[in-house]
């Protein structure tokens, strides 16, 4: 509809243009009705119409023993593919069975950067020395910012003629983007006024929701379990030497691909982690890289964990205070200040079981069954045949699952 305007300033007027953009078909406003007030979303939206709806499960129980998320914890995870939450689930209580799972936040700390550029290299590397003679106002600038934002580093690189002044820092419980922004501009502000060097300025570097291996930010976090033989043989009809082989040989490949992440599908737990816990989703760009690795110990067992090196969440700001989110994070206790550091390690270890889950039913033919029984791989012949019907599926536990 070319003459279609959207109102900035109507509520009303938004819907009765979804109403017209809808007119003619079968479909209607009412699935997009929301409880939500046009209040209550301000600073996280515009032009707010109603919501989408994610359906919302259950993974676990999972046990934890971290330095910060200590018990048992069901874990909501929100996504729109079947298997998902019975794969992680039973991923989940393979590690329970085994002795729980270990896990621990090892970093913390936010990026945020602006790019200087000045006339000549003779004029960058002064630059650079001013802003070396002046890095306590730097970062007494940073920190003034925020109550919230602390600084623990300041470095500088070059491109040409640009001079990039980063800051790295932490911002508490909250994911920090917007935070950092307004520090690190107010920074530039500052050196370009005083410095005389400055010809031009790009703030804040736009380094976000991608992945760029020299700038990874956010929450450094490792979950670990020890597999027992007779726990992962009764609950997913293989041995941890076929687990093990199977890690070490896709890891391989992957590697050998070219991939930074070397695990089965992190990325795809994390994001129905995401969506619960009203986390920023672009930043998934980010953070999707995890390290699954695995070695036997003396006692036989297996010992598998996960490593996710940028994991960018908090508890506070954003779409936290949302009161859908506000429920999810109380469930698991990491609502406000003083949780972001235990939500993931929450994540983690959900994350762990699902890697664990997946392999399982890899290394038992058991994947496509899996889909073919709980998914919608084939929605339109509901009597398809299964492949490879190798496993009860009636039995929720047992099933693996992977996008």
């Amino acid at each position: 509809m070319s003459n279609a305007v959207v109102s900035r300033h109507s509520l009303d007027e938004r819907i009765a243009l979804i109403k017209l953009l809808l007119d003619g078909t079968e479909e209607s406003y009412e699935p997009l009705r929301s409880d939500l007030a046009e209040s209550e979303v301000q600073g996280n939206i515009e032009n707010f119409v109603g919501a989408v709806p994610i359906p919302l499960g259950l993974c676990g129980p999972v046990d934890i023993r971290g330095g910060e998320a200590r018990g048992t914890f069901a874990v909501p995870m929100a996504t729109l593919e079947g298997t998902l939450l019975a794969s992680y689930s039973r991923g989940a209580k393979v590690m329970n069975l085994s002795g729980g799972c270990e896990t621990m936040v090892y970093e913390d700390y936010f990026l945020r950067a602006t790019q200087l550029t000045t006339n000549s290299l003779d004029e960058s590397a002064r630059l650079i020395e001013w802003c070396r003679d002046h890095e306590e106002a730097i970062r007494d600038i940073a920190n003034r910012s925020s109550g919230h934002l602390n600084v623990t580093a300041v470095s500088y690189d070059c491109a040409g003629t640009s001079v990039i002044l980063s800051l790295q820092f932490t911002t508490g419980d909250a994911m920090g983007s917007n935070m950092g922004s307004k520090a690190v501009s107010l920074v530039s502000d500052y050196v370009k006024r005083n410095s005389g060097l400055v010809r031009e300025e790009f703030v804040p570097y736009p380094e976000d929701k991608k992945n760029i291996p020299a700038r990874q930010k956010g929450k450094k976090v490792i979950a670990r379990t020890v597999l027992k033989e007779d726990v992962v043989r009764r609950m997913t009809r293989v041995g941890l030497d076929q687990l093990a082989s199977y890690i070490r040989n896709y890891k391989n490949v992957l590697a050998l691909h070219g991939s930074p992440s070397l695990n089965i599908h992190a990325v795809n737990g994390m994001a129905a982690l995401f969506q619960a816990f009203g986390q920023d989703m672009a930043y998934l760009g980010e953070c999707s890289q995890g390290v699954v690795d695995c070695q036997f110990l003396r006692s036989g067992d297996l010992e598998v964990s996960i490593t996710l090196p940028t994991l960018i969440v908090g508890t506070v700001g954003g779409g936290t205070g949302l009161p859908a989110f506000r429920a999810t994070l109380s469930m698991v206790g990491c609502y406000g200040a003083g949780k972001a550091r235990k939500l993931a390690e929450i994540m983690a270890a959900v994350m762990l079981g699902g890697e664990i889950g997946c392999a399982a039913a890899q290394c038992s033919n058991e994947f496509v069954a899996a889909h073919e029984s709980l998914g919608k791989n084939r929605p339109s012949d509901p009597a398809a045949p299964l492949v490879r019907p190798r496993l009860p599926l009636e039995d929720t536990e047992n099933v693996g699952s992977m996008s």
